[in-house]
């Protein structure tokens, strides 16, 4: 019997393709790039109740929003970057 996959599985393998090109954009080093795709994947998680419309666009948009925001607080604490 096959194991059902989780959605939030299917939805990351989705957007898998270009989220190495997202993450390079932003300049993330792996581990925080597992770190800003695994808070994005789990409040995807949280919010599957409500039914998005779109998960992966919002799971795309929700990883670059969090690369930016990490890109700000890296230039804040060195403003030679």
């Amino acid at each position: 019997m096959a194991r059902p996959i989780d959605p939030c599985t299917e939805v990351l393998a989705r957007i898998t393709p270009v989220l190495p090109a997202v993450l390079h954009a932003y300049r993330v080093p792996v581990p925080v790039a597992k770190e800003i795709v695994d808070d994005a994947c789990r409040t995807l998680l949280a919010k599957r109740r409500m039914m998005l419309e779109d998960p992966e666009s919002w799971l795309l948009r929700t990883i670059i929003e969090n690369c930016r925001r990490w890109r700000k607080e890296i230039q804040f604490e060195d403003p030679s970057e």
